[in-house]
């Protein structure tokens, strides 16, 4: 067995941060706040309007305009989708009237609540608390998976997502390499992230030996419609999202190119950043090619609910469809199954990963500071009298719109040693940092840290991933992924952390950069903070 050295570590986090955008499971869509490509150019969805506009030193989408919301016809998205009428929107618009005071609804756009007469945000701390076990379904005021993906539609799915059948792989089975699950947490991704990373082969050789003969054809799982081509800010870093019909979505993201049915929509994404779209593809037809870096993948499905999120409401804002993340691999058939799992990191089930892992009453799982509005990462003043959408991804004063994140979570390969992962290590504008806990045989583990287990310290060390026994010598300047049945171990010292479960399911967090001890740490000082779910 061996241990990389902690910058070798450190390196593969950075190329990790390049092929994942912090935004862009729900930035790449049009939404006010998100990162858009070109200064000036305009799109419309859902009745609204926007304008790609510099902000400082970022592109950012504008809200120009809102229309009243409509109830579209439903698409004729494949053979096997079939719909239903939903009850009619409850509330209007940001800033109307309203006569229910404490009514919570979608309102073709977002979540809202009627407050003092007044349609309002809702925001986390709006929404009723969960019971103890967690939401075990959808809470009736969370939006639908359809909702979330085409804004003011009030149609669903009267089928079942198992009724889908993935009859092809995404890329080629022999051209594939060691893939990354569901749950990593790297830089800006401070929570475990909603979708895994198809290795391939052509990862193993340094950018300057790549030539267009590596590149793979990235195509679709199962029939369907393409709705969306964007860019996530570089030339080979794009979003695209299919619908497969019964509320099953296939997304794809860092894609290097749109090829095959998306060949003639280069041009017209390289001008405006976003394209959308109605465009059938068929099983196993060519959409993309990928090369350069790993394939962001991830399902979301309108009949899964992860009950593992202790406040769903945490996610109204942003990341909206994070509860509706399925675990890929049982929709693929069998034999194409079994070649995913042996490319699988994590040799523990879920082999596709795990990314809620809140434990009511408990220090485990995702936190967001106390006074910000859960995942979006803005201050609750931002929503509170807000008549248009509030930006997201742009935070003033702010380096990244998770700078108030935190997470307590297993690493998502190694599942026996945990990972803090915050958004604010040392400074206060945001410095996302990766840390592994240092947990002594006699610390309590994370899931189990409860107010009644008092303040505990942990020492936080650079994660380092050891291993396994003959590993073949990696390619310098490659992105070759770890190799299947790695570990991690600690590195270099970081620092240490104080953590304390609050009665009222809050967490008082204090990190010392740079300590070498627990016994550094002597009580709680002005550099507290406190976390909410």
């Amino acid at each position: 067995m061996k241990i990389a050295s902690a910058a070798r570590l450190g390196a593969l986090f950075v190329v990790i941060a390049l092929l994942v955008s912090p935004l862009e499971s729900w930035a790449a869509t049009p939404k006010a706040g998100g990162v858009c490509a070109k200064v000036n150019q305009k799109t419309k969805i859902a009745g609204a309007e926007y304008v790609c506009t510099k902000s400082g030193k970022k592109l950012i989408w504008v809200k120009t305009k809102q229309t009243p919301a409509t109830q579209p016809k439903p698409s004729q998205e494949s053979g096997q989708q079939q719909e239903k009428q939903q009850e009619n929107f409850l509330l209007g618009q940001l800033g109307a009237a309203c006569s229910k005071n404490g009514e919570i609804a979608w309102n073709g756009n977002l979540v809202a609540v009627c407050k003092n007469g007044v349609v309002k945000y809702a925001i986390s701390s709006d929404v009723p608390k969960a019971p103890a076990g967690g939401f075990k379904s959808r809470p009736s005021w969370y939006p639908t998976l359809t909702q979330v993906m085409h804004g003011g539609s009030s149609t669903e799915p009267t089928c079942k997502s198992s009724t889908i059948t993935f009859t092809h792989p995404v890329v080629p089975l022999a051209e594939m390499a060691p893939s990354i699950p569901y749950g990593m947490m790297v830089s800006g991704h401070v929570t475990p992230i909603d979708h895994g990373y198809f290795g391939i082969r052509a990862l193993s050789k340094s950018p300057s030996q790549l030539t267009d003969a590596d590149y793979v054809k990235v195509t679709a799982p199962a029939d369907g419609v393409i709705t969306e081509l964007s860019n996530l800010g570089s030339p080979n870093s794009n979003r695209v999202r299919i619908s497969h019909g019964c509320g099953v979505y296939t997304v794809y993201m860092v894609l290097n190119k749109p090829s095959g049915v998306l060949a003639k929509y280069a041009s017209e994404l390289a001008t405006k950043g976003y394209v959308q779209l109605n465009v059938a593809i068929k099983a196993g037809e060519e959409f993309g090619s990928q090369r350069d870096t790993m394939l962001d993948f991830n399902v979301f499905a309108a009949d899964t609910w992860l009950s593992g999120f202790a406040n769903p409401g945490s996610y109204l804002s942003a990341e909206t469809s994070k509860p509706y993340t399925a675990d890929f691999l049982p929709f693929f058939k069998s034999d194409i199954r079994a070649v995913l799992e042996g490319f699988m990191q994590r040799t523990l089930a879920p082999r596709s990963g795990k990314i809620d892992h809140d434990v009511i009453g408990a220090a485990a799982g995702n936190w967001f500071l106390d006074g910000t509005n859960g995942y979006a990462g803005n201050f609750n003043s931002a929503y509170e009298n807000a008549t248009s959408f509030v930006p997201t991804g742009f935070i003033p004063g702010k380096n990244e719109y998770s700078w108030s994140h935190l997470a307590i979570a297993p690493h998502e390969v190694d599942t026996a040693h945990w990972i803090f992962s915050t958004g604010w290590f040392a400074d206060p504008k945001g410095d996302a940092t990766q840390a592994l806990m240092v947990i002594s045989g006699s610390q309590v583990q994370p899931d189990k840290l409860t107010s009644s287990s008092g303040v505990v310290v942990y020492e936080l060390a650079q994660a380092s991933p050891i291993l396994p026994a003959g590993s073949a010598a990696r390619t310098p300047g490659s992105q070759e992924p770890w190799p299947i049945g790695y570990t991690v171990g600690p590195g270099r010292p970081l620092g240490i952390v104080a953590l304390q479960v609050n009665a009222d399911n809050s967490l008082t967090v204090e990190i010392i950069p740079g300590a070498t001890s627990v016994t550094q740490f002597t009580g709680f000082t002005a550099n507290k903070r406190t976390y909410t779910r």
